[in-house]
C-alpha cells in the first residue's frame, strides 16, 4: 500500500514539473533572440540609427548567425531606434529597450539593389507604440476623399519615361490643381504626430514619430523653435535629436541662418572649370541644391527659368549644385531641362550606383531636396528655403519691378 502511495506522488511530482511554463530568460538590459530566413550562417550587427555623419556611426552589439539563429544581450541606457545589418549586406530597423524582443528577419528576396528588410519584432512596447503612431499618421493617405492624388505619380513617371515637356507640363498642371487638396492629405497626417509629440516630449518614441517632419521645407521657424524646445529627458538624448534635429535646428537660427554669411566655395562646373562662389558677380543669387532624381527639384525649374529672364539684367543669378547624384545623371538632366544658369557638382562617394551628399552640402546642413538660399552680393543669406511665394516677392521688392 506504501510503495502505491509513493508511486502516485512520485508521478504527480513528474507530471507537474513537466507542465509547469518555461520561464524567458531574466536579464536587467535587453535579450534579443531571432531567426534569419536566407542566411544560416554570418554574423549580425546593431548599429546606431539617426546618426547623419555615417563615418560616425557605432556597432552597439554584434553575434554569430548560427543555423539561422542569433542572440544578443545587452544594456542600453533608454529606448531608442537602431539598425539590424545582416552579413554587412542587408539592413532593417527597430526600436531597441531593455526587456526580451524577439525579431524574425526574411532577406530571402533581397539583392544588392533591394537591401532593406522589415523585421517582425515581438517583445518591445517602444518598437510597438512606434508602429501604431506610424499607422495612424499614414491612414490620412488612405482616406477616400484623397483618392485623386493617386493620378499624379503615373503623371510624373510618364513624362520621366518620355523626356516628353508637354508630359511635365501635363503633371505639372494637374499639381497645381490638386494642390489644395495635396496639402489638407499631409496636415491631417502630420496633425497625428504632432499631437503624439506634444502629449509625449519626453518619449524616445516621439522624436522617431515625428522623424524628418522636423525640417525647414515642413515646418516653419515658429514650428522648429517650438518643437526643439519641446523634446525633454531621453527624448534628447536619441541618436536622432542629437545629430539631426539639433543640426536643422542651429542650421537655421546659429550656423547658416538668414542674416550668416554662406560658406564660400570652389566645385567643377560642366567645362571642368572651377567656379568659387564669392567671385559670382550678381547682387543676389540663388544656390539651389539639387539632384537628377529629385522630382520636385525638377519640377521647379520652368519657374526658376522665368525669374531668371526678368531678373538677370538687373543683378539676379543663379548656381546649381548637384548633390547626392552620379555625375552622368546630373549631366544627362542638366541637357534634358535646358537650364540656362551656372552648374557645378559636389562630388561624393558613389556606392552600389548611390550617392550621399558632398562636403559643400553638409557644409550648408542641406535637410533635403531641394534646398535653396538667397543670397545678396555679400554673399549674406537673404532667404533659406524660401516658398516660391516668398522669393518671388523678394526679388520684386528688391528690383522693383
Amino acid at each position: 500500500m506504501k510503495k502505491n502511495i509513493l508511486l502516485i506522488i512520485t508521478l504527480i511530482t513528474m507530471l507537474a514539473c513537466k507542465n509547469k511554463p518555461e520561464t524567458q530568460e531574466t536579464h536587467t538590459g535587453y535579450i534579443i533572440t531571432g531567426t534569419v530566413k536566407g542566411v544560416n550562417n554570418g554574423t549580425i550587427k546593431l548599429n546606431e540609427e539617426g546618426v547623419q555623419d555615417r563615418s560616425k556611426i557605432k556597432t552597439i552589439n554584434s553575434t554569430e548567425i548560427v543555423n539561422g539563429t542569433f542572440k544578443f544581450k545587452g544594456n542600453v541606457e533608454h529606448p531608442d531606434m537602431v539598425s539590424v545589418i545582416v552579413n554587412d549586406k542587408y539592413n532593417g530597423r527597430f526600436i531597441i529597450e531593455n526587456s526580451n524582443i524577439t525579431l524574425d528577419i526574411d532577406v530571402t528576396d533581397r539583392n544588392e539593389r533591394n537591401t532593406y528588410f522589415k523585421p517582425i519584432v515581438k517583445g518591445s512596447k517602444s518598437h510597438d507604440l512606434y508602429t501604431e503612431m506610424e499607422e495612424k499618421s499614414i491612414a490620412a493617405l488612405n482616406n477616400p476623399k484623397f483618392k485623386k492624388i493617386d493620378t499624379l505619380r503615373a503623371l510624373f513617371d510618364k513624362a520621366k519615361q518620355s523626356k516628353n515637356q508637354k508630359d511635365m507640363d501635363i503633371a505639372l498642371a494637374a499639381q497645381k490643381e490638386l494642390m489644395p487638396l495635396i496639402e489638407e492629405q499631409a496636415k491631417e497626417r502630420v496633425k497625428v504626430k504632432y499631437n503624439f509629440v506634444k502629449q509625449n516630449p519626453s518619449s524616445p518614441v516621439a522624436v522617431h514619430v515625428l522623424g524628418y517632419q522636423y525640417s525647414e521645407g515642413r515646418m516653419n521657424d515658429a514650428q522648429l523653435k517650438e518643437y526643439y524646445n519641446l523634446f525633454t529627458g531621453d527624448a534628447r538624448k536619441t541618436n536622432f535629436f542629437k545629430s539631426y534635429i539639433t543640426k536643422v535646428y542651429k542650421d537655421n537660427f546659429e550656423n547658416i541662418g538668414v542674416g550668416n554669411t554662406a560658406p564660400d566655395f570652389t566645385l567643377k562646373n560642366l567645362e571642368n572649370t572651377n567656379i568659387t562662389l564669392s567671385k559670382v558677380n550678381a547682387k543676389y543669387k540663388l544656390v539651389d541644391f539639387w539632384a537628377s532624381w529629385c522630382v520636385p527639384c525638377r519640377a521647379s525649374f520652368p519657374h526658376l527659368k522665368e525669374l531668371r529672364k526678368k531678373y538677370q539684367k538687373d543683378g539676379f543669378e543663379i548656381i546649381g549644385i548637384g548633390t547626392a547624384d552620379v555625375e552622368e545623371k546630373w549631366k544627362k538632366a542638366i541637357e534634358e531641362d535646358q537650364t540656362p544658369w551656372l552648374h557645378v557638382f559636389d562630388v561624393a562617394p558613389v556606392v552600389k550606383g548611390r550617392a550621399s551628399y558632398g562636403p559643400v552640402a553638409k557644409a550648408y546642413g542641406v535637410p533635403h531636396l531641394p534646398t535653396t538660399l538667397l543670397l545678396d552680393a555679400n554673399n549674406t543669406i537673404v532667404l533659406r528655403n524660401p516658398t516660391k511665394e516668398e522669393l518671388d516677392t523678394k526679388l520684386k521688392d528688391v528690383f522693383k519691378h
